[in-house]
């Protein structure tokens, strides 16, 4: 096996040296839409919406106020499937996936940290005529969230509604290593490639998810299978992760303004629910709704409660 994977490695850096840039780039083909489009939650309401460094896969659907929904690392907009049809019967969704991942396409590098990314996405915004008057984000979709209020002082401040998030430093060795061992695996550029093809592997899949603290049916492993085995997703999730730096986001914390729910996981294996408590004693104005003998995926295990968790929160007046 050892001799497999060196003799692999060896090949790709030979590819990765040799190779033109347009070469290299048919190992990235993008998610293939037409073909997977019959199986996709929501297809029937995805847009494809060009801004000035990304072509982003959009889902807008529901009745009411403009609620954004923002998934986490490596995930998609199929991870809103399970809630969707509760929160879509009092708010009309605009799901996306983040830059990089899914459908969406890889941004520059320029426009890979949070920073960059946030700002595409209110480039997004202004190009669809849409500002929230909510935001829903899990894990590093809540730092994007929390970033887009921050960065946006001067328009209606939406409720934020943050589960699992990743707003805080990396516990232990983790809060380096992670982006460091991105930009290791970055510089050979097959690497992803390489990735997808041990993703293949339906051992690897399941430790993955299992690693979140989730339980999930099958019918959800089965779109992160699908991107998984993606070379251009799997390319889009190291580039995020090597750009991966929250700057001053756990100081400006209190400076969020307007409500905020924080939902966090008692089993969450990825992102401590400490965390949360830590978020929560920061931000005056939040409530902390902890979600018991959940993992990372909370709203992927329990769809039905998560959302009415937050629809019931979102109803009750401002105090």
């Amino acid at each position: 096996m050892w001799h497999r994977n060196a003799w692999q490695m060896r090949c790709s850096l030979h590819i990765a040296t040799s190779a033109s840039p347009a070469m290299l780039e048919s190992f990235y083909l993008p998610m293939p839409w037409d073909t997977l489009k019959a199986q996709w939650p929501y297809a029937q309401h995805s847009q494809f919406i060009h801004t000035t460094d990304v072509r982003w896969h959009v889902q807008m659907f529901g009745e009411g106020p403009p609620l954004l929904l923002l998934h986490g690392l490596g995930s998609s907009t199929h991870t809103w499937r399970g809630m969707a049809p509760f929160l879509s019967k009092h708010y009309r969704l605009i799901a996306v996936d983040t830059p990089g991942h899914a459908f969406s396409s890889i941004p520059s590098k320029a426009n890979a940290s949070f920073a960059g990314i946030t700002k595409s996405l209110r480039e997004l915004l202004e190009t669809l005529h849409i500002w929230p008057s909510a935001v829903v984000g899990h894990s590093a979709g809540a730092c994007l969230a929390a970033k887009l209020l921050l960065n946006t002082p001067n328009l209606p401040t939406p409720s934020l509604v943050a589960l699992n998030p990743a707003w805080l430093p990396l516990p232990g060795l983790a809060n380096w290593m992670f982006p460091v061992s991105a930009k290791l695996i970055a510089l050979n550029p097959m690497s992803a490639w390489l990735f997808a093809k041990h993703m293949s592997k339906e051992l690897v899949i399941q430790k993955i998810l299992s690693s979140t603290g989730s339980q999930l049916r099958e019918d959800d492993v089965f779109f992160y299978r699908i991107l998984m085995q993606s070379p251009a997703h799997l390319k889009g999730v190291l580039q995020m992760m090597s750009h991966w730096d929250l700057g001053q986001l756990p100081e400006q914390l209190s400076q969020l303004k307007g409500r905020v729910l924080i939902q966090a996981s008692t089993h969450d294996l990825t992102i401590p629910f400490g965390h949360a408590v830590t978020s929560h004693q920061i931000i005056n104005q939040s409530q902390l709704q902890p979600l018991s003998d959940l993992g990372h995926l909370a709203h992927e295990e329990k769809p039905q409660a998560c959302a009415e968790q937050i629809l019931s929160w979102l109803a009750t007046p401002t105090k």
